[in-house]
């Protein structure tokens, strides 16, 4: 069955090029996609309108989302004029109302996941984040949002800023630190893959009790003989030994 809304996407890095796949699976028209590199559009199996220029992009479309980077976002923005369209930017952090020239009904709507081209996400589980300035935007973004996921939450900016810093907390700065547990194994040659077991588990407890209560280490115990031997084998990496040192002291603070 068709929905009913005809979407525009403006811009077609990683999540462009997922909304186009996921909103024309669930039914919805994608008239245009605007990209500066016209040699994806191979990528896409669908037949839409790809064009290279913002003053191509037509007002046959009921909602137009800007998946663009955020220092890029101004610069479309300032070009564009849909009076009595939705237009939608993706961003976690910028404010809505660097839209209010483009429309007089502006929103955000912002999928809370990490995306590549090369792997493929289930929308069903991917938190959508939604906000706008008049509640038929609102209304209708909970609409589309609610047919590519089962979990829509309507949030101000404030809160929306809030859910990004925990993100990179959670995803960002975790995967960092896996980079260093690999590169702290790469040195004795053990391969990083023997930690995934304990990485599975970690991931499986914060599933069924909050991270606050499945706090484990030597940290949590107080074993300051434990604390000592790591620091002294960090002691010819000092960037290392102050971050190992930073998290510790911030874990023991938290008991």
């Amino acid at each position: 069955m068709l929905n009913q809304f005809k979407i525009a996407i403006i811009g077609y890095g990683n999540l462009g090029f997922h909304l186009v796949n996921h909103l024309s699976k669930a039914g919805y028209t994608v008239t245009q996609v605007f990209t500066r590199d016209k040699s994806k559009t191979r990528i896409s199996k669908y037949k839409i309108d790809f064009i290279d220029e913002l003053n191509l992009i037509n007002e046959d479309s009921d909602i137009y989302f800007l998946p663009v980077k955020d220092d890029a976002l101004e610069e479309v923005a300032n070009q564009l004029s849909l009076r009595g369209k939705i237009v939608a930017h993706c961003s976690a952090s910028v404010d809505m109302n660097l839209l209010k020239n483009c429309s007089e009904n502006i929103g955000v709507f912002y999928p809370l996941q990490s995306f590549s081209r090369e792997v493929e996400v289930d929308f069903n589980n991917i938190p959508i984040l939604i906000e706008g300035n008049n509640p038929s935007t609102i209304s209708i973004l909970k609409q589309v949002a609610s047919s590519l996921s089962n979990e829509v939450l309507e949030v101000n900016q404030q809160q929306r800023l809030a859910v990004h810093v925990a993100a990179v907390f959670a995803n960002n700065f975790s995967n960092y630190l896996f980079t260093v547990a690999e590169e702290i194994l790469n040195k004795e040659n053990i391969s990083y893959k023997i930690l995934l077991p304990l990485i599975e588990e970690t991931i499986r407890k914060v599933k069924e009790n909050p991270p606050s209560k499945s706090q484990t280490g030597p940290a949590k115990r107080e074993d300051d003989k434990t604390i000592q031997k790591h620091l002294k084998y960090l002691s010819d990496a000092a960037d290392l030994k102050n971050l190992y040192s930073i998290i510790t002291q911030q874990i023991k603070l938290k008991k």
